[in-house]
């Protein structure tokens, strides 16, 4: 009986030192969405408590010491959902409903299930890396578009976060695809399946969605220009090592986003790309981001991409990197991007 009491008193303490958050996940429509995927973070430790949306879209996210509290939500088929700076009191349920915005306001044909068809894994044939005349591999054929599994969490500069932020807060009214205009080269073909034809000079990448329709990559040993004039994809020079494909593009202006989350850059970007064929039915792209001018030291992302008859997984990586400082104390290095990237349609 003593040991029954003393049970009920730890569990009363319990309940008195650690709070609570729940509430329902609901679409655009206000209809209740199941199968959620909830995370809180705690703003001073760290800490980091998951759940997950019943079938009547309910969650409950218990046992949470007292403070404030990042709520954040990545589901297929929705905007990513940020809720910052929630209070948690001991002993206290906060009741919070957590409306996510469906992906192209779930328009017909072009919303919620759109997009999770998309980043849904499709079967990728099998088959040796097919190759040009001259031995190199032939990135040839079409490709489906990329699936992010990762977003990772970029270290940008305050202005770089403030902006983000401002871009979660708006839905994403201003990304450059709303408007028609270009998306940039890491956000290039992320919607629908997009072509590459190779020559022994150029690699022309055709893409159905975005404007212009195709990027080209010069494999003809040319220089870029010494005064490159930005725009929104820059300039592309291409050489091969071995059986790797380096992509190097500069000249960029500061119109474009790097993902869908609205991290920006300055026209101090660089990138460099790595295009391999291991096999008839991938593609590997790693990707190489330098902007001083938003990031500084780190930044994480992974991917992946999916086909209808081939897949391509895409991985984002981004190893920690030491930021040098100039003679007047300015950055030198910024933050540094690693992308892997598969897929065949």
């Amino acid at each position: 009986m003593n040991a029954f009491l003393l049970l009920l008193s730890a569990a009363a303490a319990f309940a008195q030192t650690n709070g609570t958050i729940a509430g329902t996940v609901l679409d655009i429509d206000a209809q209740p969405v199941a199968n959620i995927p909830i995370q809180a973070t705690n703003t001073s430790t760290h800490s980091t408590y998951k759940a997950t949306s019943s079938s009547k879209g309910t969650y409950t996210l218990a046992g949470l010491s007292a403070g404030a509290y990042d709520l954040s939500v990545d589901a297929p088929g929705f905007y990513p959902f940020s809720q910052k700076n929630v209070t948690v009191t001991a002993g206290q349920t906060v009741r919070l409903d957590l409306h996510l915005m469906d992906f192209q306001l779930n328009t017909l044909g072009d919303g919620r299930e759109f997009k999770i068809d998309q980043v849904t894994p499709h079967k990728t044939p099998v088959g040796p890396t097919p190759r040009t005349r001259d031995g190199k591999p032939d990135f040839t054929g079409v490709w489906f578009a990329q699936r992010t599994v990762d977003p990772g969490h970029p270290e940008a500069l305050p202005w770089a976060e403030k902006l983000v932020q401002q871009r979660i807060a708006s839905n994403s009214k201003d990304a450059p695809g709303a408007r028609c205009l270009t998306r940039g080269v890491t956000l290039a073909g992320a919607l629908f399946p997009y072509e590459l034809v190779q020559t022994p000079t150029r690699l022309v990448m055709i893409f159905e969605d975005d404007i212009p329709s195709h990027r080209t990559v010069y494999l003809d040993g040319r220089h870029h220009p010494k005064d490159p004039n930005p725009n929104w994809m820059g300039h592309s020079i291409g050489h091969w090592e071995r059986d790797t494909l380096i992509i190097d593009t500069v000249g960029f202006n500061d119109r474009t986003w790097l993902d869908t989350a609205g991290h920006p850059h300055t026209e101090k970007l660089h990138v460099t790309e790595r295009l391999r064929r291991p096999d008839l039915g991938h593609l590997e792209i790693e990707f190489t981001i330098d902007d001083p001018g938003a990031y500084g030291e780190a930044m994480g992302l992974q991917a992946r991409c999916g086909s209808r008859s081939r897949r391509r997984d895409r991985r984002i990586r981004v190893h920690r990197r030491r930021t040098r400082r100039g003679a007047h104390g300015g950055q030198v290095a910024g933050r540094r991007l690693v992308l892997r990237d598969t897929n065949y349609y």
